[in-house]
């Protein structure tokens, strides 16, 4: 009974597509020419699509930029906070950040939150580290204590610190640092102070800084 049922469906179907196309032995043109639009219509759709570009990919160093400016405006908040109260650029701040850390790739930055290579003194709590220092017209690898944080807030606050009170010997060892009129003249007054043995440190410094458009947080003096 059931497949009965399904044969008159069927037959009911054909009679039906049949009476579209076909009336009194006649062949139904506007039927026929509209069901042929439809037809051109939908190749031309999936012909669209089909050639259609896909959207771009992003290059490996186009993701590495956006990583990165992501991170640094991730800390640039605190970082112009900083400038506010205590005058080191918050461009100077970014850029050491990212330059001492291999931007928070380190060991010393990933997992004991020293973004600035900042040395321990002998009460302060410190972890043994290789570091490359230039001594002597050339590299060699030193083992030294550095400082361990619980936060790159504390981190960038102890290097903030550090602009501000210079060392035991010379407090005023980051003066022109702190009272430079751009970052230009300020990473330049990093390496006159002897904040990094690296002679190509300053320029490392102004080029992160230039690429990365970070003098855009800097606050008015």
């Amino acid at each position: 009974m059931v497949a009965k049922k399904k044969r008159r469906k069927k037959r009911r179907n054909r009679q039906w597509l049949k009476n579209f196309f076909v009336k009194n032995g006649h062949l139904r043109r506007f039927n026929t020419f509209l069901v042929a639009v439809l037809i051109f219509a939908l190749a031309v759709f999936i012909s669209d699509l089909s050639s259609q570009p896909a959207p771009p990919t992003k290059t490996a160093s186009e993701l590495q930029y956006e990583r990165r400016m992501n991170w640094l405006n991730s800390m640039a908040p605190y970082a112009q906070e900083l400038q506010q109260k205590y005058g080191i650029l918050a461009s100077i701040s970014l850029a050491q950040a990212a330059h001492e850390s291999n931007w928070n790739n380190s060991e010393l930055s990933s997992k004991y939150h020293n973004f600035y290579g900042v040395k321990a003194g002998p009460t302060q709590k410190s972890v043994k580290m290789p570091t490359a220092e230039f001594e002597n017209n050339q590299w060699v690898t030193v083992q030294a204590p550095f400082r361990v944080y619980d936060s790159w807030q504390q981190s960038m606050l102890d290097h903030t610190l550090l602009m501000t009170r210079g060392t035991l010997e010379n407090p005023q060892r980051y003066y022109y640092v702190l009272h430079a009129k751009n970052y230009v003249d300020a990473a330049n007054a990093l390496v006159k102070a002897g904040y990094a043995t690296d002679p190509e440190y300053a320029s490392r410094i102004i080029n992160i800084i230039k690429t990365y458009r970070l003098d855009r947080f800097d606050t008015s003096r």
